[in-house]
């Protein structure tokens, strides 16, 4: 049974200034780890990182609760798997 879908929209040139201005250290406050490694290997990683924080962000939205009460984006990891 679903119970709420989300569906979040995020700018990639955006993500890609806030990448140039603060670097990986900063960025490890909305993503996890895993997550920076997977997109920072990339040749350009912002299209990588925007569409985690789409993902984290429909999911808070699906929850009905925002990211800030129920908790923070680098609580959702958002992987790649066989299936993409």
């Amino acid at each position: 049974m679903i119970v709420g879908m989300g569906m979040d929209v995020v700018e990639i040139d955006r993500i890609r200034r806030l990448h140039q201005r603060w670097g990986a250290p900063r960025l490890g406050r909305v993503f996890t780890d895993g997550e920076l490694e997977y997109c920072l290997d990339r040749a350009d990683p912002a299209p990588s990182l925007a569409a985690r924080f789409a993902a984290k962000e429909a999911f808070y939205k699906a929850l009905g609760t925002g990211w800030g009460r129920a908790g923070a984006l680098r609580d959702v990891e958002v992987r790649r798997d066989a299936a993409g």
